[in-house]
């Protein structure tokens, strides 16, 4: 399957390119989207995507500046870059940080799927290397519903299979290594636990790589704040402010600052608590309000949509049959009404 994130800052636009992305088939699903290229570099680490599209001029970080970040850590990734600026020095830019595709805006349903098969064609390398980050984001996202000694024996598993590709693919073993040591150092960071890392894992002993690691994510395990209530409360209170605000453009970076957070601490303690990125609990919360509506009332599909917050109709009907196993109308004819 390809995943793919969406990274656009206008909300009409990124609708259009889920919509555009979603429609083409071929087993290619939009896993996530982003409003700029710091929600984008958050989301990325936690959804692993196998593809990237992303707009050039963004706030926070623009779409070049996002992309050279995941060509300096060796993230696995295909790039689809779309601007609205014919602008060789752009181009350019974006060729040299390994950007598979560049396309000028407006972008076509055609010229969106002659890319995307394009891209298919390349991703032997990087699916392989998405298994391993996928293996690396479920024991984090539950490492809080294990006791430490099986967490420990777990995390040392996954750096004795990640040494397997150490002759293999060099490059790849320490782009991994580094992301396990990142995402540690996040847990750390979010309850102010003093640590070192090392970032460069290159020509350091398997033993020291084993020692160092298992060191930090011990110091996760028996650290005392690691549960602190007033951590649970904040994400309980934007739970709430969800629940209140979904009819409304939710974005990451707006609930960080609600959170008084950080994007990276927000995304990490929500998934923590909650089980669910951002967009997935925005997007139940959404579709069960949906679910009320087309109950208890006549409106058309397109109405509800809007009336639950979706950019559009047929993007409403992917997430509701996604999620529930059949279309809203039919959830609705199983209602008898």
């Amino acid at each position: 399957m390809l995943k793919v994130l969406v990274a656009e800052d206008e909300p009409w636009i990124r609708a259009a390119i889920i919509e555009m992305v979603e429609s083409i088939g071929h087993d290619i699903k939009v896993v996530g989207d982003a409003t700029n290229g710091v929600e984008a570099w958050h989301m990325l680490q936690q959804l692993w995507p196998t593809v990237l599209i992303t707009d050039i001029m963004m706030p926070e970080m623009d779409g070049l500046e996002l992309v050279q970040k995941i060509n300096e850590h060796k993230i696995p990734m295909a790039v689809i870059i779309i601007s609205g600026y014919e602008n060789f020095q752009y181009a350019q830019r974006a060729i040299s940080y390994g950007v598979n595709k560049y396309l000028l805006k407006p972008v076509n349903k055609e010229e969106m799927r002659e890319a995307l098969l394009e891209v298919m064609g390349k991703l032997t390398e990087i699916e392989k290397m998405n298994h391993h980050l996928i293996k690396i984001q479920t024991y984090f996202d539950t490492i809080n519903d294990i006791d430490s000694t099986l967490g420990m024996k777990n995390l040392l598993k996954l750096v004795d299979d990640i040494r397997n590709l150490k002759h293999a693919n060099y490059g790849a073993y320490l782009s991994l290594l580094r992301i396990i040591e990142s995402k540690i150092s996040t847990l750390l960071t979010s309850i102010n636990a003093e640590h070192t890392v090392k970032s460069n894992f290159s020509e350091v002993s398997d033993q020291e790589i084993r020692r160092h690691l298992g060191n930090l994510t011990e110091s996760w395990f028996l650290h005392p704040e690691r549960n602190k209530k007033e951590l649970r409360q904040s994400i309980k209170s934007a739970c709430s402010f969800i629940q209140n605000h979904y009819r409304d453009d939710i974005t990451l970076t707006q609930m960080a600052e609600y959170s008084n957070l950080s994007i990276s601490h927000f995304g990490s303690l929500f998934k923590r608590y909650t089980g669910e990125s951002l967009i997935s609990y925005i997007n139940q919360v959404r579709v069960e309000k949906a679910k009320e509506l087309l109950r208890n009332s006549d409106d058309k599909i397109y109405i509800i949509a809007e009336q639950v917050g979706f950019s559009s109709q047929p993007y409403f009907i992917r997430v509701f049959k996604n999620m529930t196993g059949m279309s809203p109308n039919e959830y609705r004819k199983s209602w008898g009404i």
